[in-house]
């Protein structure tokens, strides 16, 4: 199998690392990543100046580059430019899970976006948050191998990528997979108002979690219960369920 691997954590991001060693000795790891950090970057893409590729020596018998763009850059250049069309793309190992809202901002969730919308299987890979800086990253690479080796990419419902976010713990802790949709836990976010040496004033984003599902369905619930989180997602912002509702809205501009 030809995969593509991303992430939105810098090329020598161990949770790359180790998702291409896992991957690369039954299949065919291309990696092109950013050079650097560039997480909560979300679906941003470079206009103004030239993106450039270096290739790197990271992984035994994987080819890797490294590019001065986004991780949505990546995918674009990767299948549109640079590579062979691939199977699939896997984007993380993500040091910290991407749930709920957190998508919104996601640079990890927006590669596989990219990817999805350039019609290619996409899958986006995340680790749950540690409490202590330990992260588990062999569990999310064997279960990123399972679910790759068993899932018929080709019968992959057209326009949906899935996220998966996957507990922090040993892989044997595990108790399976869950279907979830996203859910409603989310940071209550504040900036925090300083003043610099010279005067000028800078914020400092800080926040507190706030747990709020009730849904069993909930990505957030599945992995603090142990389940790995399978939530699907698509490209389409349009709210079709609240169509009708939109239209009695807006009836005065429509003249319906």
């Amino acid at each position: 199998m030809k995969i593509i691997l991303s992430n939105d954590d810098g090329i020598y991001s161990e949770g790359l690392l180790v998702l291409a060693e896992t991957l690369a000795g039954e299949n065919e790891v291309t990696i092109i990543a950013p050079e650097r950090e560039r997480s909560a970057i979300s679906h941003a893409i470079t206009l103004r100046e030239p993106i450039i590729l270096k290739k790197k020596e990271i992984v035994p018998n994987v080819k890797a580059y490294a590019a001065t763009g986004t991780p949505a850059d990546c995918m674009k250049i990767a299948l549109l430019s640079f590579c062979d069309q691939p199977d699939c793309v896997a984007v993380g190992l993500n040091p910290g899970s991407n749930l709920s809202t957190d998508i919104v901002y996601s640079g990890t969730v927006a590669a596989a976006s990219e990817a999805n919308m350039l019609s290619v299987p996409a899958f986006a890979f995340s680790m749950d948050d540690s409490k202590d800086g330990k992260f588990y990253f062999e569990t999310g690479a064997k279960a990123a191998k399972e679910m790759l080796s068993k899932l018929d990419l080709k019968a992959a419902p057209k326009g949906v990528f899935l996220n998966i976010n996957v507990p922090n713990v040993p892989f044997e802790e595990i108790k399976g997979y869950k279907l979830t949709t996203l859910g409603k836990t989310k940071f209550h976010e504040r900036y925090l108002h300083r003043t610099d040496p010279g005067g000028n004033d800078y914020f400092w984003i800080s926040g507190v979690l706030l747990p709020d599902d009730e849904d069993a369905n909930s990505d957030y619930l599945a992995i603090k219960q142990n389940f790995i989180s399978v939530t699907p997602l698509n490209s389409n912002f349009t709210s079709e369920p609240k169509t009708e509702e939109v239209k009695v809205w807006l009836k005065d501009l429509l003249h319906e």
